[in-house]
């Protein structure tokens, strides 16, 4: 989990988050899903601001509904089995005074005369970030073949979370699940993560360079559970698999890619003030 950490710092340029952050203002920040919590613990600039609550973020919160000025959701396909109850909640549990984003910050008048009809108002800064990986193997030079090693695994990988309620595949409607839970101006960047450093890009090179490493090294993770357990596949049937999917992972032949999905923000951020 730490390798994807770096991944996505890389990714971003270094970026931890997007979301403005107000100086001397002690925000109170939810990361859902946290992991090994290295990124929450990057975060947070005193270790004793953080909090670590171990329970299952689909059964029902007790944190206090409208109390956190940002919620961070990373690679959450695979553990979800609700995409619209889970964003329905999330909007129930950010600040309604800080509730203007949402992958992207424009305010057409259309969604202006929204919010003051709801009722908010917002001091222009981000309330949820969300970011997520689309593990479909893509390929803008070669046909994927259906027989390729990797496009079998990740089939088979999709299938069985399906299978087990929650599907590892990106949610294509993620834009309409977020507008039918209440946020607006929904705006996405697709960031490519090369499979290895073939891209010349040298930006698009370094990330393939730890895209690769993440990749390789957690292929059994990603696999062992799903293929067992769904497919009852013994755990050396599943292994044997993973030299093959590796060896597509790192041939540079099929300049291949993953998309990732990650937060979008204009140059200057927005101010409105509405009085009910």
């Amino acid at each position: 989990m730490d390798i994807f950490h770096k991944i996505f710092l890389v990714a971003r340029n270094d970026a931890l988050h997007r979301a403005p952050i107000i100086p001397n203002y002690q925000m109170r920040i939810l990361d859902l899903g946290t992991g090994t919590g290295i990124w929450a613990i990057d975060m947070s600039e005193i270790p004793r601001n953080l909090r670590f609550q171990l329970s299952d973020f689909e059964s029902e919160w007790t944190l206090g509904k409208e109390s956190f000025d940002l919620i961070h959701l990373r690679q959450g396909c695979g553990s979800v089995s609700s995409w619209p109850m889970l964003y329905r909640r999330i909007f129930e549990y950010v600040k309604l005074e800080s509730l203007v984003y949402h992958i992207g910050i424009e305010i057409p008048s259309g969604a202006l005369r929204g919010l003051m009809e709801a009722k908010m108002w917002s001091t222009g800064t981000l309330n949820l970030e969300h970011v997520e990986i689309d593990f479909q193997p893509r390929s803008d030079d070669v046909a994927l073949p259906p027989d390729l090693n990797l496009v079998k695994w990740y089939n088979w990988l999709v299938d069985a979370t399906q299978r087990a309620g929650k599907s590892i595949a990106y949610q294509h409607t993620t834009r309409q699940l977020l507008q039918a839970a209440g946020f607006v101006d929904i705006a996405e960047t697709i960031i490519r993560a090369p499979y290895n450093p073939w891209p010349s890009d040298p930006h698009h090179k370094d990330i393939g360079r730890w895209y690769n490493l993440g990749m390789t090294e957690g292929l059994e993770a990603l696999s062992l559970g799903p293929l067992t357990r769904v497919y009852h596949w013994s755990p050396d049937v599943v292994r044997g698999l993973i030299p093959g999917v590796a060896k597509d992972i790192c041939s540079k032949r099929l300049r291949a890619y993953n998309n990732m999905f990650v937060p979008a923000f204009p140059p200057q951020l927005c101010t409105l003030t509405y009085f009910a």
